[in-house]
């Protein structure tokens, strides 16, 4: 099968995934995207080229294809929004974009993308749509700021990007846990003991939340609680939570050190402690 130009494909992604085009261009990019596909696929007829390669084209067709489909419909729902300008009784009108597709991923696509429906990254509700979507994830008392963190960087993306509910639970989840190991740290400096041992038990408790056992089964990894460290993206959790019970301060540290997933930002505590591996970078 022949290899096609990665720029070539990521040119191709892009303007699958761009929303507002003429309609010129929108039946150039869709002939385009077919045209390779079908080339690649003569290219190699018994299936005995790169199959990753195959299903990355395959992919692409289908995103104009659904892409096509939500302009459609994007078109038919629109919503127009008067603006009136002061002053000038002038109006602007907005196109609202849904959040939610009511489309979601199948078959093997679901062990790389996840579960639930996709998301449109540029949806004019997307802020409420995380909002809701994330509501039953609890952060640790005082990181208010830390969660609206969380949740406000899906509304910073590429052109075109969408994430399954599945997928967002799990990241939003995972830096809860981030905060919640944080406390940890906190208490254990000050010496309250009911706050460490709130922030103990919800380390422990995480292992089977919601979002890291739907993550691990949609991806076919070891669920938190069973992770040996090998073949899974939340197998720091169970040493975090093992440490915590011990009160092992030092241990704690070096899980959150170990997570590739507690950035700075939601460690104010942790990120100031010299013991901490990762200690003052940025």
């Amino acid at each position: 099968m022949r290899e096609p130009d990665g720029d070539e494909l990521d040119a191709l992604l892009r303007d699958a995934g761009r929303v507002q085009r003429t309609r010129a261009e929108d039946e150039q990019v869709f002939t385009d995207v077919w045209s390779r596909v079908q080339a690649a696929m003569d290219d190699d007829p018994a299936g005995s080229g790169d199959d990753l390669q195959r299903r990355r084209l395959g992919l692409i067709g289908d995103r104009e294809v659904a892409a096509r489909r939500r302009r459609r419909t994007a078109r038919l729902a629109t919503v127009t929004l008067a603006v009136v300008v002061a002053g000038s009784g002038t109006a602007a009108a907005a196109a609202y974009i849904a959040t939610r597709t009511g489309e979601e991923l199948t078959g093997w696509e679901v062990g790389a993308g996840g579960s639930g429906e996709v998301l449109d990254l540029e949806g004019t509700d997307l802020a409420q749509v995380v909002e809701e979507a994330t509501a039953d994830i609890v952060f640790a008392p005082g990181y208010a700021a830390q969660r609206d963190r969380a949740l406000a960087q899906y509304g910073q993306h590429d052109l075109g990007s969408a994430i399954t509910e599945s997928h967002l639970r799990s990241g939003v989840a995972g830096l809860a846990v981030c905060t919640w190991a944080d406390a940890w740290v906190a208490a254990d400096a000050t010496g309250d003991v009911a706050a460490r041992a709130a922030a103990t038990e919800t380390l422990s408790a995480a292992l089977s939340w919601e979002p890291f056992l739907t993550f691990a089964t949609d991806h076919q990894e070891p669920l938190p609680a069973e992770s040996t460290g090998e073949g899974s993206y939340r197998w720091w959790m169970r040493p975090l939570a093992e440490a915590a019970r011990a009160g092992d301060r030092q241990a704690v540290l070096d899980a959150v050190a170990d997570s590739a997933t507690c950035g700075w930002e939601y460690l104010p505590v942790i990120d100031a402690d010299p013991a901490y591996e990762w200690h003052g970078l940025r």
